[in-house]
Parts: structure tokens; C-alpha cells; sequence
């Protein structure tokens, strides 16, 4: 199959055909040479384990962490979908003044990139990280 008919699959064809469509183009993302080195790390985050009390735990734990990450993952992309879409729906009809704020804000930020606003070019970081394990997962 080419590119053009897995495509046509997935927009047009049926839910049954292109699940399977997607769970292909997943796992080949997945076994690809920049993602599977990275696989151990992660499984070590999510379950707070290191590889060697990793094999003398049961796969519950493994399974709790990953379904948490996942979890964690959802809530955010699910919430983020959400709430652009609304902003969207309600800017087709009352966004004209929005738009002419954010062109002021791009203004704004490309005086503060030149350096024209010192006290904004001050750098801030979090120092709290997650816990690792089950808690640090979502």
C-alpha cells in the first residue's frame, strides 16, 4: 500500500479499517531507532524502579505506571482540546478585539526579544520536580 491509500483509509474509509491503520503507524513509531532507546528510561520514571528491581517486580506495577502516564497525558491533551475549541467557537463571533490584542502582545514580545524591556528578560525556572514512581506518572 502507498502513502495515498493508507491516508485515504484513515480519512475516508471505515473506523474498522483505519484502527488498524493507526495502530500500525503507532507501533512503527515506536520501534523506530529515535524512540525504542528512550523505552527504559521511561519505564524507569513511571514505575520509580531500576532496571534491576525491575525484573523482580510484578508487571502490575509497570502497568499501573504506564496506564497513569497515559492517563496524565489524556487529562491534558482531552482538557487543552476542549477548551481551544470553545475559545475558537466564541472568537468566530466575538474575536475581532482579541485579534488586535495579540497583535499588540507580538509587538510587545518582539520589543522584549530586542531587549527594549529589561525587567522581562530576568530567567525563571521551577525547581520542583515530580516524585518518580506511580506519583510522578500522571
Amino acid at each position: 500500500m502507498t502513502t495515498n491509500q493508507f491516508s485515504q483509509i484513515a480519512l475516508d474509509g471505515s473506523l474498522f479499517l483505519a484502527g488498524p491503520v493507526a495502530l500500525l503507524a503507532g507501533l512503527v513509531s515506536f520501534l523506530s531507532p529515535c524512540v525504542l532507546p528512550l523505552v527504559p528510561g521511561y519505564l524507569g520514571y513511571v514505575t520509580g524502579l531500576t532496571g534491576a528491581d525491575l525484573r523482580e517486580h510484578r508487571r502490575g506495577r509497570v502497568l499501573a505506571g504506564v496506564l497513569l502516564f497515559i492517563l496524565g497525558f489524556s487529562v491534558v491533551f482531552i482538557s487543552a482540546g476542549v477548551l481551544f475549541s470553545q475559545v475558537t467557537a466564541w472568537m468566530r463571533f466575538n474575536g475581532a478585539w482579541v485579534t488586535q490584542l495579540l497583535g499588540v502582545v507580538v509587538i510587545i514580545m518582539g520589543v522584549v526579544f530586542m531587549g527594549g524591556i529589561s525587567f522581562l528578560q530576568r530567567d525563571r525556572k521551577i525547581h520542583r520536580r515530580p516524585p518518580a514512581g506511580l506519583w510522578g506518572a500522571p
